[in-house]
């Protein structure tokens, strides 16, 4: 079994698979891949021996549109999920902190932005595919400076600058929630327990004033729980006048609960065949 993760190695990610694999598959080969398609594409390939993980949620930026939008189009199935705490750090070549380029994953970069406006605010912005890469770039070249976990850092031999610089909000610390993603071919698992999150895309085929208030009503109307809602421009193509939209839900519902499966038929009776999509499955997160 082999899991596909955002690399190079010490990445947030590869904590993020490695902590899965604990759980589920503990022989399981966590491999490092390029950037999210990837991951989605690979884990759609090799149905019977893959797994992917994909970052979904952060408690700075919210959720990661990229990352569903993978699921829909690669046809894949959520299994599992786990949160990581996120504790960003900078390095340098040097021991100093000077105004130069700043290397990171653009996430990082947004969710260390009070830290780089304070104590670098001429430095110029630099992103790249990952945290572990903007170490590895920054020991290559001996200049600038990368933003990435203290492990990273350390990985590729810079020095540390500066600990926990990430931004703070509502007396938290910051944090990334991660799926882990299989081919729907592959088959699905019985959920254990009773704390779980469902998954969903919704594409309604219609459009009329009062449209998003009606699909809440029946999440209401069958005692569901929403635990997070997202709209896009909808990714499956709908005939509709206006621009259509398609809504991810993320339910605080099991996925065998009856009155789950009663809203998904009542949506797609309401606004056509093919309305609902469920995307997956994990255990409740805290």
């Amino acid at each position: 079994m082999e899991i596909f993760y955002l690399g190079p190695p010490k990445t947030f990610s590869e904590k993020a698979a490695a902590m899965l694999a604990a759980k589920l598959c503990p022989d399981a080969e966590l491999v490092p891949m390029a950037n999210f398609q990837q991951i989605a594409q690979k884990s759609s390939t090799e149905t019977r021996t893959a797994m992917g993980v994909l970052p979904y949620y952060n408690f700075l930026e919210g959720l990661i549109q990229e990352s569903l939008d993978l699921v829909v189009e690669y046809d894949l199935f959520i299994r599992s999920a786990c949160r990581v705490p996120v504790e960003f750090s900078l390095g340098g070549a040097t021991g100093q902190v000077v105004s130069e380029a700043v290397y990171s994953h653009p996430k990082a970069l947004a969710q260390c932005s009070d830290f780089l406006k304070d104590r670098v605010p001429n430095a110029v912005i630099r992103s790249v595919s990952s945290t572990a890469e903007a170490a590895r770039l920054v020991r290559e070249s001996g200049e600038g400076l990368a933003i990435a976990s203290r492990d990273a850092l350390q990985e590729h031999g810079l020095h540390i600058l500066a600990e926990n610089i990430g931004n703070r909000r509502h007396g938290r610390n910051n944090f990334t929630d991660f799926l882990l993603l299989v081919s729907r071919s592959a088959g699905t698992i019985r959920p254990e327990g009773e704390s779980f999150r469902t998954m969903m895309a919704i594409t309604p085929r219609a459009e009329r004033v009062g449209l998003l208030a009606e699909i809440l009503a029946q999440f209401a109307f069958y005692s569901l729980n929403i635990a997070k809602i997202h709209s896009r421009p909808a990714i499956d193509p709908v005939d509709v006048e206006i621009e259509p939209q398609m809504f991810y839900v993320e339910l605080m519902s099991r996925p065998d609960n009856e009155n789950l499966r009663l809203c998904a038929e009542s949506l797609d009776y309401r606004y056509g065949s093919g309305t609902v999509r469920q995307l997956g499955f994990f255990p409740a997160l805290s």
